[in-house]
């Protein structure tokens, strides 16, 4: 915004105003109501500046009237007819093949399963039997007489009667007391050597 030398010179009135009122040493109020009065009166001033301009702009030059001229006959629309262009219809997009699937690929066959080996036969150790007395186990005893039953019929007879005897003084969990160790000792002498590994 570029101000003009009318505002300065209104501005500088006023300015001038209340320096004057000081350097007389006018009351407070005095001041006030004498720099109210300068600007009242560049008001005043602005206001008439702006009237006169503003009828000078109201009254703008006589312009001639233009003569009037005689009504022309309108020439009648010449009509062109274009021939229709022809629509150019667009071909449909061109998809390739689809390549053909892989051939799938043999799987190897699988390998046999290797046998299992063979469980190892249970060893058959001779172990000698000491003198001290001990307790026997009666369902060894019977597994004992029935993986090594002899020839002899009556001696397997005998030791299936023996323990069936027997039974009714094993425990729950097969032992019999030291008081058969003579008796078993006597009736199952040859097989008690004999021990599964």
């Amino acid at each position: 915004m570029v101000f003009g030398p009318r505002f300065l010179i209104q501005a500088g009135f006023i300015i001038a105003v209340a320096v004057v009122a000081g350097i007389e040493r006018v009351g407070t109020w005095s001041i006030i109501g004498l720099v109210a009065a300068a600007w009242i009166v560049v008001a005043v001033v602005e206001i008439a500046v702006w009237i006169r301009h503003a009828g000078a702009r109201r009254r703008p030059a006589a312009k001639p009237e233009p003569e009037p001229q005689p009504e022309r006959a309108e020439p009648e629309p010449v009509v062109v007819r274009a021939d229709p262009v022809p629509v150019r219809t667009p071909e449909p997009p061109r998809i390739a093949a689809a390549p053909p699937p892989p051939e799938p690929r043999a799987e190897p066959e699988p390998e046999p399963e290797p046998e299992p080996e063979p469980e190892p036969e249970p060893t058959v150790a001779h172990l000698p039997i000491s003198g001290v007395p001990r307790e026997w186990n009666l369902w060894e005893l019977e597994r004992l007489t029935r993986d090594h039953a002899t020839d002899d019929v009556a001696q397997n007879e005998e030791r299936t009667y023996l323990l069936m005897y027997l039974r009714e003084f094993a425990g729950p969990d097969g032992t019999l007391p030291a008081d058969f160790d003579g008796l078993v000792r006597d009736a199952f002498g040859d097989l008690l050597s004999v021990v599964a590994t």
